[in-house]
């Protein structure tokens, strides 16, 4: 017989991996907070200049959900993603980095339990969500 599954199910198992590694935020203390506060205040376009800003140049290992492991470059021109198993390269623009974001936003599955109430401080301490600087801290010490 057919095993019943979830939609949740579902969605886990296709979940791509831009979407995975778009998921980590950018690697930084305080940088999902930072994306978030920046996608709140910025078009797709200025966004994508943020990301290239707030991921810099470099990269790190990473499992996707499907189990497979590989590696994220970010470079000046986006993200891409090497599957060590089969190969696979994807390259991703920051543009697309920015409309995925707003989608995560959007869709409300983008911020932890932890980095929300980071947001709502941040919201209460400002009056409303600036634009932060990438990489740097977003509340005042």
């Amino acid at each position: 017989m057919f095993e019943q599954l979830s939609m949740f199910d579902l969605l886990q198992d296709t979940e791509s991996h831009f979407t995975a590694q778009i998921r980590r935020g950018s690697g930084f203390e305080g940088g999902m907070v930072r994306i978030y506060c920046a996608s709140c205040n910025l078009g797709v376009k200025e966004l994508a200049a943020f990301l290239k800003d707030e991921y810099g140049v470099g990269g790190n290992s990473i499992t996707f959900p499907d189990g497979q492991s590989g590696f994220a470059d970010y470079h000046p021109s986006g993200i891409e993603l090497r599957v060590w198993k089969t190969h696979e390269v994807e390259k991703h623009k920051w543009t697309e980095a920015a409309a995925e974001v707003k989608r995560l936003i959007f869709a409300n599955d983008y911020l932890t339990d932890k980095d929300w109430q980071k947001v709502q401080e941040i919201q209460q301490h400002f009056g409303n969500l600036p634009v932060p600087h990438p990489k740097m801290r977003v509340i005042p010490a």
